[in-house]
């Protein structure tokens, strides 16, 4: 069985970009089209919450208001190989409502058992 994993990408929307600009694409063109590449198996976004610990002392805001976490399976490098070809031929159209520069992602693999309350 090929491995399994998630992506995790943190993002903005571009300088002079609305959220519903941002999210419309996001949510229309850009997940749709990365789900196209097997390996990509499912994606689900999350908008951050906003929480009084941010602000306690030695606490900060986060720079990214979205998250969105993807399930992978195979070779990541492989898979990644097939989102820049994706990108490059224009299949992946990453939008001019990403603050591509700003985005942060990486990758996590489990790390034993899920455990419950």
């Amino acid at each position: 069985m090929a491995e399994r994993f998630i992506q995790v990408v943190y993002s903005n929307p571009a300088e002079g970009k609305t959220d519903a600009e941002f999210n419309e694409w996001y949510d229309n063109v850009h997940v749709p089209q990365l789900l196209e590449i097997p390996g990509m198996l499912s994606a689900r976004r999350y908008d951050l919450h906003d929480a009084e610990i941010y602000r306690f002392p030695g606490g900060f805001v986060p720079e990214h208001r979205y998250m969105c976490v993807y399930e992978m399976e195979g070779d990541v490098n492989a898979i990644m190989e097939k989102v820049v070809a994706g990108v490059s031929d224009g299949r992946i159209d990453m939008g001019s409502c990403l603050d591509l520069p700003g985005s942060r992602m990486s990758f996590w693999r489990p790390r034993g058992e899920k455990v419950g309350a």
